[in-house]
């Protein structure tokens, strides 16, 4: 396979997975990739930008900007084979003064609709044999406290990639990809707190928590040629967790 040829987008790239992804890409040589982010200039961009990365500003809880965000990446790079939608807030977590129904929007809005949007026109543009990868989570099937937003956005999102897999095969491809406890900016509570670090590792088979880069590998995989015959599925890099019944602690 000819990464290097391979015209990608990928939201919510400028930190956290997104991040590890685009750098994941940009080291199988992909230079044809747009990166996009709510911030007008990412923290630490130049790193992605030295390997050929292009950032463009995209809100994705916009009822507009990520139909248009697709059309400018495929204008830009003259086609489209790939998107991963890795956009996505935890606002529960600090909820500030937003009200109910303002977490539920937003939340929603970004992960879901968001990714509804990019498919449907991913759908409608893309090249023949182009991979969609939404990055949803553990929590797309099961739930804990204080998810009362993030977790039914992340089960959505995992609707509209089953939903667009089967109405768009064979020509376009669609998958999840599932993390569990991953060391972002939504887990730093967890990853500053040995004891939540320590009660967190005792209940993952594999024994820590997990980091952004653990997440790049499956996402090449849906991207590439080697999951060609794979659409419609979830791949779960949790270290385990779904196969723990009982909390070991």
């Amino acid at each position: 396979m000819n990464w290097s040829e391979k015209r990608i987008l990928v939201t919510g790239g400028t930190s956290g997975i997104g991040r590890a992804i685009v750098l994941g890409l940009l080291e199988k040589g992909v230079s044809n990739l747009v990166v996009a982010s709510e911030e007008e200039t990412p923290f630490e961009f130049s790193e992605l930008a030295d390997g050929g990365a292009v950032h463009v500003r995209a809100d994705m809880g916009s009822e507009t900007e990520p139909q248009a965000l697709v059309r400018e990446t495929h204008e830009r790079l003259g086609g489209l084979d790939g998107i991963v939608h890795c956009a996505g807030v935890y606002l529960e977590g600090d909820p500030g003064d937003r009200s109910a129904v303002e977490i539920w929007n937003e939340t929603v809005n970004i992960k879901a609709r968001g990714g509804y949007l990019l498919a449907a026109e991913f759908a409608r543009l893309a090249n023949d044999g182009a991979s969609f990868v939404g990055i949803t989570s553990i929590n797309a099937e099961q739930s804990e406290p204080g998810h009362l937003a993030y977790d039914p956005a992340c089960a959505a999102l995992g609707g509209v990639i089953r939903a667009f897999a089967v109405n768009c095969a064979p020509r376009l491809r669609f998958n999840a990809l599932a993390p569990g406890l991953i060391h972002t900016r939504l887990t730093e509570r967890v990853a500053d707190s040995p004891e939540l670090l320590d009660h967190a590792a005792k209940n993952i088979p594999l024994g820590k928590m997990g980091q952004a880069q653990d997440c790049v590998g499956a996402a090449l995989f849906l991207l590439g040629d080697d999951s060609a015959y794979i659409t419609g599925e979830t791949i779960f890099v949790d270290g385990g967790i779904r196969a723990n019944q009982m909390s070991r602690s």
